[in-house]
C-alpha cells in the first residue's frame, strides 16, 4: 500500500471513529443490558438489565459494580427496556408516582432523545406512550405520546427518585411503582434470529474502538439496524472505497481509530460552554450535526436527557487548570448563598474515576445532593463540599473521590435556567490517608 493510501486510510478511519463511536457504544450498552448469550440470566440488584422487549428494574441504587454504561446516577432507580420496533408495536402505561420525581426517556441508537415524559402533578397520570417503526414522527398531546422511528431499536429509560438513605420499606414502595409500569407488545411480522448480536457479544468495548476487524464488525451491525437515511452517499462511498467495513479490515486503519478516540477524549474537557473549569452542554441532545460533540457526550455521559429535563455539567480540572487527582490534592467546592444549583426537581454531585464509573470507598457515598442527610450549611446559607480520598474529621459534607484521576458531574433535574455556572473546584493540601 502506498504512503498516500495509508495516510488517506488513517485520516478516514479517524473521522469515521468520531462519527461511529456513539452508535457503536450505544449498541454495546444494548448488548450489556439484554445479554443475548443468556437473556434470562439473573441480574444483580443494581442492574436494570432484561431480555429484549422487556423491562428490567434496578432494585438497588447504582454502585461501583455497575459497568453497563457510563456515569450512572445514584439518585434514582432505573427501569430500562430495549425495544425492537422494527418487528413490534408497543404501548406503555404508568402508575401515579405521587409527589416524587419520575421520568421516562425515549432514546434512539444514535444517542438522541426525541422526548422525555415526566411525572405531572400529584393525582394525574403520565400520558400513554406508543412506540412503533415507520417514518420518523413524534406526536404529543396531554394524554398520549406517539413515537415512530426508522431505527430498529428504542430504549426506554425510567428514573424514579429515592432518598440517599432509603429504608427497606421506602425501596419496596418504589419497587411496587416499577412493577406497575405496563408494557404491551404487539408483534409485527417475524423477527430474525439474533445472530449478529450473538457474534458481537464476545467483543469488548476496547476491541470495538481499537481493533479494525472488531470495529468493522460492530459498525456493520449498527448499519443493519440503523435508520436507512443514516448512511448517506458520501459516507457510504468512503466506507466502501477504503474498505473500512470489509472482513478482513485493513490493519492500517488502527492508527486512525486510535487518533479518533484521542479526539473524542480531548473534546470532553472542552465540551460546549466552559465555565470555571466545568464543561456545560447547554444543548443537551441537540447536537446540530456536530459529530465530535455527539461523540464526546456519548463518551462522558451517554444517553443524557434533553436540557429541559436535566443539565449535566462535567468537571475534570481544578481552578488552576490542572487535572483533578485525589492523589495530589484534596479539593473544595463552595456554592455561595443564593447560588445553589438551580433545579425544580433535585440536584446532585457525583464523583467518578477518569473513565466515568463509580469508585468504591469505605462509606458507600458516591454523591452529595440537596437530599443528603445531615448536610451542613454555613450560617449565611452557603454550602461547602469537601472532596478527598482520605476521610476528614467531619464527614457530613465529604464526598469521597479516588486516590487518582477523577471527574465530577453535577446533575440538575428540571433546571430553572441554563445560564447558571458552577463554581470552581479549589485545590487544597492533601490530607494523609490513615
Amino acid at each position: 500500500m502506498s504512503g498516500d493510501r495509508t495516510m488517506n486510510l488513517a485520516e478516514a478511519a479517524r473521522a469515521v471513529q468520531v462519527w461511529a463511536y456513539p452508535l457503536v457504544f450505544a449498541q454495546r450498552v444494548r448488548l450489556n443490558f439484554t445479554q443475548p448469550l443468556d437473556p434470562t440470566a439473573k441480574r444483580p440488584l443494581n442492574s436494570a438489565g432484561a431480555p429484549l422487549n422487556t423491562f428490567g428494574h434496578q432494585r438497588r441504587l447504582s454502585d461501583p459494580t455497575l459497568t453497563a454504561g457510563v456515569a450512572p446516577n445514584v439518585d434514582t432507580l432505573y427501569s430500562v427496556a430495549w425495544l425492537d420496533v422494527r418487528h413490534n408495536r408497543f404501548t406503555l402505561r404508568f402508575p401515579d408516582f405521587g409527589p416524587g420525581y419520575a421520568s421516562f426517556q425515549l432514546a434512539l441508537p444514535d444517542t438522541s432523545t426525541p422526548i422525555t415524559v415526566s411525572a405531572p402533578p400529584v393525582g394525574e397520570h403520565l400520558p400513554v406512550v406508543s412506540i412503533a417503526g415507520g417514518p420518523d414522527r413524534l406526536e404529543v398531546t396531554a394524554d398520549e405520546v406517539s413515537l415512530h422511528t426508522s431505527w430498529r431499536y428504542v430504549m426506554v429509560v425510567g428514573r424514579i427518585l429515592v432518598e440517599p438513605e432509603a429504608s427497606d420499606a421506602d425501596l419496596a414502595a418504589t419497587h411496587r411503582l416499577q412493577d406497575a409500569i405496563e408494557l404491551q407488545r404487539l408483534p409485527v411480522g417475524e423477527a430474525p434470529p439474533p445472530t449478529g448480536d450473538l457474534a458481537l457479544a464476545h467483543l469488548s468495548r476496547e476491541d470495538e474502538t481499537t481493533v479494525p476487524e472488531a470495529f468493522a464488525r460492530a459498525l456493520r451491525q449498527v448499519l443493519d439496524d440503523a435508520d436507512p437515511a443514516l448512511l448517506d452517499g458520501p459516507l457510504r462511498r468512503t466506507l466502501t472505497r477504503l474498505r473500512l467495513l470489509d472482513s478482513p479490515s485493513p490493519p492500517e486503519s488502527a492508527d486512525g481509530l486510535k487518533h479518533g478516540m484521542q479526539d473524542i477524549r480531548e473534546h470532553v474537557r472542552g465540551l460546549s460552554r466552559p465555565a470555571n473549569g466545568w464543561a456545560i452542554n447547554d444543548n443537551g441532545t441537540d447536537f446540530d450535526g456536530d459529530h465530535l460533540v455527539r461523540a464526546a457526550v456519548a463518551h462522558s455521559q451517554i444517553f443524557i436527557n434533553p436540557v429541559a429535563e436535566a443539565l449535566y455539567p462535567v468537571c475534570e480540572v481544578d481552578s488552576n487548570g490542572d487535572l483533578l487527582d485525589g492523589s495530589v490534592h484534596d479539593y473544595r467546592l463552595t456554592f455561595e448563598a443564593g447560588s445553589l444549583p438551580p433545579a425544580h426537581a433535585f440536584w446532585s454531585l457525583t464523583a467518578y474515576h477518569a473513565k466515568g464509573l463509580l469508585v468504591a470507598n469505605g462509606t458507600g457515598r458516591y454523591a452529595i445532593s440537596d437530599r443528603t442527610p445531615r448536610l451542613t450549611y454555613r450560617p449565611d446559607g452557603s454550602l461547602t463540599i469537601e472532596l478527598g480520598a482520605a476521610r476528614p474529621d467531619t464527614t457530613a459534607n465529604w464526598l469521597p473521590v479516588p486516590a487518582g484521576p477523577f471527574r465530577l458531574m453535577l446533575r440538575l433535574y428540571r433546571p430553572t435556567t441554563t445560564e447558571w455556572d458552577p463554581p470552581p473546584v479549589i485545590p487544597m493540601p492533601l490530607r494523609k490517608m490513615p
